[in-house]
């Protein structure tokens, strides 16, 4: 890819959907990024090492796990580029929708497990809300972690709750508290 203005790279498919996908999961691989936007491992490869150099992106190794994650620039870029993308009449694919990602049909749930499925999506959105507030607002560290923090209780809870469920819980609510955990600590611990 050639050394272009930022914007360029916005104005072509793969990089939009590779930035959304990137919002969508919170913390996640290269690989699902491939999968999420159809491309070839190199080429998605590519795209990330040029948003990591316009500060978009950042990597994190841990062990032998390589994860890409949202900069703070990144969501703002993510945030504008939801608004040009319903400006300009088109709509974004439901999963990248904030709500309807919300919304999206899962498999039928146990009433225990749907409980506490619904406890995980609320918690997720409130913190993710805050955080774009906090974002644009230019909140330093210290607020970001007095306004974020009270949410680690709730997370403790529902995390009590899994563990002291007298049915098992489905497989999908453990999964989708274990990244809603990730997408807290991250945005928990971005530096202001």
């Amino acid at each position: 890819m050639a050394k272009e203005n930022p914007e360029y790279l916005f104005l072509q498919e793969k990089p939009t959907l590779a930035l959304l996908a990137i919002w969508f999961y919170g913390r996640t691989y290269a690989s699902v990024i491939t999968k999420e936007i159809n491309s070839t491992f190199a080429h998605t490869t590519k795209i990330l090492s040029r948003m990591e150099e316009d500060g978009l992106v950042e990597f994190n190794v841990e062990g032998r796990i390589k994860y890409v994650e949202l900069t703070e620039k990144g969501f703002n870029v993510v945030s504008l580029l939801k608004e040009l993308i319903v400006s300009l009449g088109g709509e974004l694919p439901d999963e990248y929708d904030l709500e309807g990602r919300h919304e999206v049909s899962e498999p039928e749930l146990d009433p225990a497990s749907n409980e506490i499925m619904e406890k995980i999506k609320k918690l997720r959105l409130k913190v993710e809300t805050i955080y774009r507030e906090l974002v644009s607002s230019d909140a330093d560290e210290a607020t970001t972690k007095r306004r974020l923090g009270p949410f680690s209780r709730e997370l403790a809870m529902i995390g009590e709750m899994i563990d002291s469920a007298e049915v098992p819980v489905d497989d999908e609510v453990i999964d989708a508290f274990n990244a809603t955990r990730e997408v807290f600590l991250s945005l928990l611990n971005k530096n202001g």
